[in-house]
């Protein structure tokens, strides 16, 4: 999934860890799903019947690609036209081998599997799915990509812009001084009127809503699935697991709601206090005056920024559906969580950092996919962004970084650097004094600019060359590197600050 963003395709996955720790973040590796496994197919169900004598079980014959075979399974559940994973005789998961097994005068040539053997998810029973573009005969172990390497990030606060495969991707950028795979989309300009939306709290700072019209909800691919899984992600349906796949590639978080299901205008507001919100968990809560809430006229639809409720949720039956993509505030969003005791990718991301600018982009490649998986027609886009996010510029001296850390580092090397990392820089010669003049964007800032205007923190460098150059990174940022130095740029009223900690 990383490749999709920048090329990492002669990389060894361990040298990548290794230098995300020396120079980055906590990273750990490991490896997706049980690849000791041998002979385990995509089977298709063609007929289905009850075994004669023995009760419990079924008599399935099974296209397996090249030939049919006969499974015996004790799961009811299979139907004609279900797709399976299926071990064969003389194949094995772990040190279990299967062989052909008589069942009271009827040959089983194999055994169903459900996914907890494969990749660990629990299941019921055996897994089934219907993805059209997954041949009978499939190798499984090449289908799921069991094996593959699965890089796990232990983030620390003030690396909420390392939350999604495209954050990380601009980090290895830079690490590696490979270009990002830029993702160029036309972004839908605004229109239709048919949905009132008002934000009526400052604790949004800019929400998008999407009306897609005659979607129809069912299960997802399998290469969506499997993406989900990678991520330790529940699956639910096509339309949720759009949303949920782009919360971990691009890092921000949606919400679907079923638009049939809202009664009157979509507001953003705080909660009046006491208001009852059964979650999409199951549980109920009670709210308190000024928790962000998204409502209509008559319920509360979901927590912002933290859990969507159960009353609007997309299910099988929904048609029309309405696709929010915003920004809260980080301590209203925490302030919640924290009370209720909920936890939840979202909430996790938006008490960090969340790419106000890239919401556009985020929403429309959930537009398209939606669109492609699930059908529908968009009638509406409705952004509210009162307060566009601006850049700062910021000056950074090169001779006083030499002189806080003891090391040298070429101005031009360190533009580079930033630039990867997604900070417009230039190198600018003011007399005898080198600068770099340096914009902090806002997947670096997030919402800092609004809540705090004088304050904040950025990533002022992060240099990537060899151990002893000393790594600097945002305040909060954990332990210095071994040979290195943290060093803290602050923003404040009276300039920039600078803080070493060897």
């Amino acid at each position: 999934m990383l490749d999709r963003y920048v090329d990492v395709s002669d990389i060894d996955p361990r040298e990548l860890v290794e230098k995300l720790n020396t120079h980055s973040v906590e990273a750990t590796l490991d490896y997706f799903g049980n690849p000791d496994v041998e002979k385990v197919v995509v089977g298709k169900i063609l007929k289905t019947e009850q075994h004669p004598s023995l009760k419990k079980l079924l008599v399935c014959e099974v296209d397996i690609g090249d030939q049919r075979v006969v499974v015996c399974t004790n799961d009811k559940t299979v139907r004609e036209g279900d797709k399976v994973f299926l071990v064969l005789p003389g194949g094995r998961i772990g040190d279990f081998h299967i062989a052909e097994r008589d069942f009271k005068g009827i040959t089983s040539q194999g055994m169903f599997l459900g996914l907890e053997e494969l990749v660990g998810v629990p299941s019921e029973g055996v897994f089934k799915f219907h993805d059209p573009q997954v041949e009978p005969g499939t190798d499984v172990k090449t289908l799921l990509g069991l094996g593959e390497p699965i890089i796990e990030l232990d983030i620390t606060p003030n690396r909420g812009d390392l939350l999604s495969v495209k954050g990380l991707a601009r980090e290895v950028s830079a690490l590696y001084g490979r270009p990002l795979k830029e993702e160029k989309i036309d972004i839908t300009q605004p229109f239709g009127e048919e949905i009132e939306i008002e934000v009526l709290d400052e604790g949004c700072n800019r929400y998008r809503g999407a009306v897609i019209r005659n979607v129809k909800v069912g299960e997802s691919p399998l290469w969506l699935q499997v993406a989900l899984w990678k991520f330790g992600e529940a699956v639910i349906n096509n339309v949720v697991d759009i949303t949920n796949y782009l919360l971990f590639t691009e890092g921000n978080p949606m919400h679907a709601f079923d638009l049939d299901k809202i009664e009157g205008r979509v507001r953003v507001k705080p909660a009046e206090g006491g208001e009852k919100f059964l979650a999409l968990n199951g549980k109920e809560y009670t709210l308190e005056r000024g928790d962000l809430v998204i409502a209509d006229d008559k319920k509360v639809l979901a927590l912002a920024g933290i859990i969507g409720g159960s009353e609007s949720a997309v299910s099988e039956g929904t048609k029309n559906i309405l696709l929010e993509t915003a920004h809260f505030d980080p301590f209203r969003v925490r302030k919640t969580a924290k009370r209720l005791d909920i936890r939840t990718e979202s909430s996790y991301r938006f008490e960090r950092n969340v790419d106000i600018e890239n919401i556009p982009h985020a929403q429309e490649m959930a537009i398209r996919l939606i669109q492609r998986l699930a059908g529908g027609e968009l009638t509406q886009v409705r952004d509210i962004y009162p307060k566009p996010y601006t850049p700062r510029v910021v000056n950074l001296s090169y001779n006083k970084y030499r002189r806080y850390t003891g090391s040298d580092i070429e101005p031009s090397k360190g533009a580079e650097i930033l630039n990867r990392l997604g900070i417009p820089t230039e190198v600018r010669l003011e007399g005898d004094i080198k600068r770099a003049i340096l914009e902090v964007v806002s997947q670096q800032l997030g919402c800092e600019g609004y809540r705090i205007p004088s304050g904040g923190e950025v990533d002022a460098y992060l240099l990537c060359g060899e151990g002893e150059i000393p790594v600097l990174v945002r305040e909060g940022g954990g332990e210095p590197p071994k040979g290195g130095k943290l060093i803290i740029y602050r923003f404040t009223p009276e300039g920039l600050e600078i803080e070493v900690k060897p």
